[in-house]
């Protein structure tokens, strides 16, 4: 029996993986602004996953911890700017 993935599902997803890459990267480099523009575009693709995965309170909720995520790499980012 085929079980066909549906598309806000792969955004909760897409969501989740983006905000913790962002989030390892923003703790593990040396450049602020890389990790500020890494991370403001995570927030971006974040927001675009919580438009298509609106309808189904699972999804939205992986995209909404990923957009969470992407959040605090931006903030690290930011942090490092003024702080390092």
């Amino acid at each position: 029996m085929h079980h066909p993935t549906s598309l806000p599902k792969i955004a909760g997803f897409a969501s989740i993986f983006i905000g913790v890459v962002t989030a390892a990267f923003s703790f593990i480099s040396k450049s602020s602004e890389a990790a500020i523009y890494i991370g403001a575009a995570g927030v971006m693709l974040c927001v675009a996953s919580i438009i298509i995965a609106r309808k189904n309170i699972d999804e939205l909720q992986m995209a909404i911890a990923g957009l969470f995520l992407s959040v605090v790499a931006t903030g690290i980012g930011i942090w490092q700017m003024y702080n390092l």
